[in-house]
């Protein structure tokens, strides 16, 4: 492969964000908006929170089987697009249905309608950045994508605090009609069949004679638990407990803050939906200098500091319910998240024994995560409803604070490893 080849290309990379873009603008504003709907209905009843978390469950079984029959297509426009062509339409369209809802069934059908379509195409929107950049280019391909994520959730924003209080459905049609024009930028700009991961697919079968099915090593996540618990320095553990609490911290907060807005700041739906863009931006301006601060003086240290400015930005919110006090509550927890999200997979990578357990450990990772989003909103709604909304905030700090308490036991950073080893381990986790 010539040098030119493989250099890192930026500007095809953002083009490839397109597709998470397009995720990332229409899940912000379905979390922000519908949690609203849906409580429109439920005020009350504590379900709101439980109906947030099924896009987290229902993608959790669809997008593993859906990536894996993308490993398994062939076509001329290659084995990912196709489907991103198919599932960008469908969710935009039911996207657009749902502020048309009469009832809460009609409501929950668009919502399922929608949540299936996207879990569609998601994991292929993942998997299109490594299929064309090269191993040693990932990480700032990686990064252009989150910045391409944060983009959709500021637009996101930007159009709850410009549409939403004008028209609702408006707010709707124009998120899916950008999530279109996303996807006809991407494709007659990004020619998945130029991939040199898809091209080097296609020679292979050609001199194979025959189609190459993916074959995936499959490791049972609880069996993998468990030989994490059974490690004798609990160190990984305590970081993954870290993790799901924080987790659940972070999504129980933003899943329903604009519930909160409403109920402790009465504010409109547009106002509660538009402040969250002082959480986003300040994530985006943050996350990347705080990765370099935190790979210079420790990953395990900056976590520990995200939390405590997550905390703080918490305690705020609480003591002061106010506009001006609850944009500063959210500056600190875009910092504090961003402190949190940049480092604790790159740790959990760092405290795997070895490359062949680099697999296992990422998908603990993603299962604690996953698991967080799926129960937290529906935990903080019932905390929220037994204690008053005026404690929603309070609920994250005391959740933030057993985070806090778990990455205090954490006794190291990374596993004890060889030059070989550690190399080995990089290939890996490039390779991921």
């Amino acid at each position: 492969m010539s040098e030119t080849k493989r250099k890192f290309d930026v500007k095809h990379t953002f083009l490839i964000g397109l597709a998470f873009f397009s995720s990332s603008i229409a899940w912000d504003m379905y979390d922000s908006q519908v949690s609203l709907s849906l409580y429109g209905y439920l005020a009350g009843l504590g379900l709101t929170g439980l109906l947030l978390g099924l896009d987290n469950l229902i993608g959790v079984i669809i997008q593993p089987l859906m990536g894996n029959v993308s490993d398994n297509t062939r076509t001329k426009f290659g084995r990912r697009i196709p489907y991103i062509l198919i599932g960008i339409p469908l969710g935009a369209l039911f996207f657009a249905l749902i502020p048309f809802e009469t009832s809460l069934i009609s409501l929950l059908i668009f919502m399922f309608l929608f949540i299936l379509s996207m879990s569609m195409w998601r994991s292929q929107a993942v998997a299109l950045m490594p299929d064309f950049v090269h191993p040693e280019n990932r990480s700032k391909g990686n990064s252009i994508i989150n910045v391409m994520g944060g983009l959709g959730l500021v637009a996101s924003t930007l159009i709850s605090y410009t549409i939403v209080d004008f028209s609702l459905q408006l707010a709707f049609i124009v998120v899916s009609a950008i999530m279109l024009i996303s996807l006809v930028v991407l494709f007659f700009t990004v020619k998945e069949k130029d991939a040199y991961a898809y091209q080097a697919l296609l020679e292979e079968e050609m001199d194979a004679g025959e189609k190459i099915k993916a074959k995936k090593e499959r490791v049972s996540l609880i069996s993998s638990f468990k030989d994490i618990i059974k490690e004798e320095d609990k160190s990984t553990l305590y970081v993954l407990l870290a993790i799901f609490f924080a987790m659940s911290a972070y999504y129980g907060l933003m899943g329903l803050f604009t519930v909160y807005a409403q109920n402790t700041l009465s504010m409109t739906r547009g106002e509660a939906g538009g402040l969250k863009l002082y959480a986003g931006l300040t994530f985006l301006i943050a996350a990347f200098p705080l990765s370099l601060l935190a790979e210079k003086f420790g990953r395990k240290l900056f976590i520990k500091i995200g939390i405590v400015i997550f905390i703080i930005g918490a305690i705020v919110g609480f003591s002061a319910p106010t506009k001006t006090m609850t944009i500063v509550a959210l500056i600190l927890l875009g910092v504090g998240y961003a402190c949190i999200v940049v480092n604790t997979i790159v740790i959990v990578w760092a405290m795997a024994p070895s490359e062949k357990k680099i697999g296992t450990y990422t998908g603990v990772y993603y299962a604690f995560s996953f698991l967080a989003a799926i129960i937290a909103p529906g935990v903080f709604e019932g905390l929220a409803i037994l204690f008053t909304w005026n404690a929603f905030f309070l609920i994250g700090a005391l959740i933030l604070v057993i985070a806090l308490v778990f990455m205090f036991l954490v006794k190291r950073e990374s596993a004890d490893l060889t030059e070989e080893q550690k190399i080995a381990k990089k290939k890996a986790i490039q390779e991921l």
